[in-house]
């Protein structure tokens, strides 16, 4: 079992991407984990160009054929009861410019005086004040790699630094914490997947979490909807762990094994 601690000031989990709305689910998600635990272990986990198995002509990056396979759990720590745990949903806005093509497209040239004759005003979601619990299970191969990065042991061609959504939100803090989980961290409000069949009714914090996302074909991407233990607890609930299985094939589309 390895379980990490991070905090980022801000991070973005998209859940899609439109020109004008750009939106964030309200937690972590496991694919966003998943990827930051490959980086950390200095496992690439794109799919070049250059590479065997790309069309090359997808525009979009695609994810390499025979990534491990991980179990993770998802938590959120309570420090302070009277300072709010989970991470706020914000907004920032944008002015998107660009230059249409055609000439029924944005507004006639002569009346922009010489700028830009169309701009769209684009609304962009971040996550601010993160703090989570990772915990990666069945898996003591990653465990150890995950080690030997953190202790900056590892030595391989690891693309850039960590980050939470975008290169520009980077962490503030990344590390390991024993398992037992010790006092300052067993208070968590682990995140647990919501089955069709629960018919406990709407669950506070409600947010749906990508587990696998397919750049290549959208309708093989996996996500599931998930909400916060009420009371926080040490353990992770079984509703908790998600099993993320990555193909081992790249003619597989980037869909993920049972």
């Amino acid at each position: 079992m390895l379980c990490l601690y991070l905090e980022a000031p801000f991070a973005a989990c998209r859940t899609f991407t439109a020109g004008w709305h750009r939106p964030t689910a309200g937690f972590l998600t496991y694919s966003a984990a998943y990827g930051l635990i490959l980086n950390v272990a200095g496992i690439e986990n794109r799919l070049r160009e250059e590479d065997g198995g790309h069309d090359g002509e997808t525009p979009a990056s695609l994810m390499q054929p025979g990534l491990p396979r991980a179990c993770l759990a998802l938590g959120v720590p309570v420090f302070d009861e009277q300072r709010e745990p989970f991470p706020r949903v914000q907004t920032i806005l944008q002015q998107l410019h660009n230059y249409p093509v055609g000439k029924d497209a944005g507004i006639p040239q002569e009346l922009a005086k010489g700028n830009k004759n169309n701009i769209t005003p684009v609304r962009r979601e971040i996550l601010c004040n993160l703090r989570a619990i990772v915990c990666l299970d069945n898996n003591p191969e990653i465990e150890e790699r995950t080690r030997q990065g953190l202790a900056g042991k590892f030595n391989s061609k690891r693309y850039g630094l960590p980050f939470l959504g975008d290169n520009q939100y980077l962490l503030n803090r990344l590390e390991e914490i024993p398992w037992p989980l010790p006092p300052k961290y067993e208070r968590v409000h682990w995140y647990e997947r919501i089955e069709q069949s629960n018919a406990e009714g709407p669950r506070a914090r409600t947010t749906r979490l990508t587990i696998w996302i397919d750049r290549a074909n959208l309708s093989l991407t996996q996500s599931a909807l998930y909400a916060p233990s009420e009371r926080p607890s040490s353990q992770p609930s079984t509703q908790a762990w998600t099993q993320i299985s990555p193909p081992t094939e790249a003619s597989e589309s980037g869909k993920p094994q049972p």
